[in-house]
């Protein structure tokens, strides 16, 4: 029956997407909203009293005879409001202010993470400022510094440097800018950060969709952290086993650990959570909705939200709630000047046009004019089968509304719709910058650079471009080097003797011979001919057997490189499956079994695998190595994953293209190297590492 009244404390986007979903029951008859804004009150009646005005908010609702509020900001769980209402016999959606510590204090939740294994990067607590500012200047950098308790958002600094630090420090612990408290400093963890949030009452835990929000002000992820930009569901670099992993091993192992303490849950649990190199981990709790976060997950749901709510708060069970398989996103339209100072009373025009959903975040509402009144001032949110289409429909309709003093970014979502690039060339230049030091220090020791010959027989397009990378790299690292350049009808026999005679030579520490050779040279003779020690791009039968047994060998560039940038990824492998599409010697098998070393679960593949498919799928490290164009599409890419792409290839139109389908796959892999300049760039790196290693070698001789 359609007769409920339900009290909304909070003003914000948050709020408003609770109202709309309240508004979807066949039970609700009538939403309060206090305070409400400008798009809020289409759709509910707002009332003008402050979401901290506890005596004010109970008194409205004795009057009124509200069945149900629920709480939106934190202020007001902080404040004590359900506490007050419990008493009052009312029936509220929200945490105690005991329980609502997980938030407003962050030593309490780092306590209580530590206590419970629940996991979370290390930390230290401090209300002393010299204190604080010598811990911090005794670790490495950047440090994270968050003030220990409610700030609005605006508690929490990565300082890059001392400076950063010392100027954080002063503002939280002697200026007292958010007032008195304490500081928790943290490990500074790497990895993407995504939002899981639940519903919760004790020891019951009713998941959401997963959310991924953007803190910076401006495309790229730059300019100053915000309450959020954007937000989207559907995150493709989150696996089912992690959202499992989280779920068993935060949130609801986080619910228990509350339980225990005596100040059980009974609202939302919000984790702010980051998959690092090390597993998922806990960057913060919330107890509450997050916001931009609410406005993209409740439009997904089908369950009745009343029925959820009045179960949390009448502590009784509840049906799973349904979601929508479907995805959203929603952009912010902020006042220009935010998150810093900006005008306010800006005339909005154009959001009755608009043909999705428009929440309102700070507006108001003047002689039927709708104007600017915050920051953040509203969030336009579509639905679509995928990212791809929720975010097209998004910006087509954001053109609709009008507004000189507004801005909002144009790449949210980008990074699942395109993936990280690892970008070869730059870890390779950083690789070969370190190396000149290398360099010069070894010649100030042993008295001369180390030295590598690179051999080209005939006049291969391709071959002449990386033979020049190589002699040209090795000479910007400060190496001597050679370049013997040997005519397309050039014997076999006449290439061995040259190899042979720089197998004797005792300046020379690497040697290298540039395949494809002419056809009628035998690769393989070749190859072998090369002193194992000498063997810089550790082809030679010795070292790829001494690869396989453990032994110290000159481990081949290729695969060398492709550690490297898998590592640069940040993925842990051990537990992990990575397949390996392309049997050679040269790559596949040596990769395999770098990544065995790394306690990967791996699987070897062939092109012409049957059903490659259902192979490549069970990937969360794939590499494809085996000269064919497009030999995985992007459907054959699973989300999230780690995607290296060996091969080089030139198409019909004389195009460079990979052996993986780059486009597809990049809207499906967390990471994904570039065909060029992923793959080549380090191989050149690692062999120039290889040449130091060989040098190396031959002086402890």
């Amino acid at each position: 029956m359609k007769d409920r009244k339900v009290l909304v404390v909070g003003g914000g986007g948050r709020c408003h997407a609770i109202v709309d979903a309240l508004s979807r029951s066949p039970r609700v008859a009538k939403i309060y909203c206090a305070p409400g804004n400008a798009g809020i009150g289409a759709q509910a009646e707002n009332v003008p009293l402050k979401d901290t005005d506890v005596k004010g908010l109970l008194d409205f609702a004795l009057k009124e005879g509200i069945d149900l509020t629920v709480v939106g900001p934190e202020a007001s769980l902080a404040a004590g409001i359900a506490d007050a209402f419990r008493a009052a016999g009312l029936k509220i959606f929200g945490h105690t202010k005991a329980a609502t510590r997980l938030e407003s204090s962050k030593e309490f939740a780092k306590e209580i993470m530590v206590k419970y294994g629940i996991p979370t990067s290390a930390y230290r607590s401090f209300d002393d400022f010299g204190e604080a500012l010598a811990f911090v200047n005794s670790r490495p950098f950047p440090a994270v510094l968050k003030y220990d308790g409610l700030a609005a958002g605006k508690g929490v600094v990565i300082a890059a440097d001392a400076q950063e630090a010392e100027a954080a420090l002063r503002s939280m612990l002697l200026d007292e800018t958010f007032g008195a408290g304490r500081v928790v400093v943290e490990d500074y963890l790497t990895g993407p950060e995504f939002s899981f949030m639940a519903f919760v009452d004790g020891d019951r835990v009713y998941p959401m969709p997963l959310a991924q929000d953007h803190k910076r002000a401006f495309d790229g992820d730059k300019g100053p952290n915000t309450g959020g930009m954007g937000a989207y569901t559907g995150l493709p670099f989150i696996t089912a086993a992690d959202r499992e992993f989280a779920l068993k091993n935060i949130l609801e192992a986080t619910a228990k650990a509350m339980c225990t303490e005596g100040c059980p849950l009974s609202g939302v649990l919000y984790g702010g959570l980051m998959k690092t190199p090390d597993g998922i981990k806990v960057i913060e709790f919330n107890a509450r909705f997050g916001d931009p976060e609410t406005e993209v997950v409740l439009p997904l749901l089908q369950s009745d939200i009343y029925d959820i709510f009045e179960a949390v708060a009448s502590g009784r069970p509840t049906s799973m709630p349904v979601w929508r398989d479907a995805v959203t996103l929603g952009v912010v339209l902020a006042s220009k000047g935010y998150p810093g100072s900006y005008p306010k009373g800006a005339e909005i025009l154009g959001t009755e046009e608009v043909d999705a959903k428009v929440y309102h975040m700070g507006t108001k509402l003047e002689a039927g004019h709708l104007l600017t009144a915050g920051g953040r001032v509203m969030m336009v949110v579509a639905e679509g089968a995928d990212i791809r289409e929720a975010r097209e429909k998004v910006y087509a309709e954001l053109g609709k509304i009008s507004c000189d003093a507004l801005f909002y970014r144009h790449d949210i979502a980008h990074v699942a719709l395109e993936g990280r690039i690892l970008d070869g060339k730059a870890l390779s230049d950083s690789i070969k910058e370190g190396l000149k030091d290398k360099v010069a220090a070894l010649e100030a020791e042993y008295g001369r650079k180390p030295s590598l010959a690179v051999i080209m027989v005939g006049d291969n397009p391709a071959s002449q471009v990386y033979v020049r990378n190589k002699v040209r790299s090795a000479t910007y690292i400060g190496m001597d080097s050679r370049l013997i350049k040997m005519p397309e009808e050039t014997s076999e026999q006449a290439l061995l003797e040259t190899i042979a005679g720089m197998n004797a030579d005792p300046t020379l520490d690497g040697i290298l011979v540039q395949l494809p050779l002419p056809r009628h040279i035998d690769e393989s003779k070749v190859i072998d001919a090369i002193a194992k020690e000498k063997d810089v791009d550790g082809f030679h039968v010795l070292n790829v057997g001494e690869l396989w047994i453990g032994r110290h060998c000159i481990v081949p560039c290729t695969p060398k490189g492709i550690l490297r940038l898998i590592d640069e990824s940040g993925i842990d492998l051990c537990g992990k499956t990575a397949v390996v599409v392309g049997r050679s010697n040269i790559v596949g098998k040596p990769v395999a079994k770098l990544l065995l070393d790394r306690n990967a679960t791996v699987i070897i593949a062939h092109s012409r695998t049957a059903d490659l498919k259902s192979v490549t799928l069970q990937a969360d490290v794939l590499v494809v190595a085996v000269g064919r164009e497009k030999v995985v599409t992007g459907d054959m890419v699973k989300p999230g994953a780690v995607v290296i792409d060996v091969g080089m290839n030139r198409n019909a139109e004389g195009k460079l293209c990979g052996d993986v389908d780059f486009i597809a796959a990049r809207q499906r892999a967390s990471w994904i190297t570039p065909v060029p300049g992923g793959v080549g760039p380090m191989t050149i790196a690692m062999l120039m590492e290889n040449t130091l290693e060989c040098f190396l070698d031959s002086m402890k001789r």
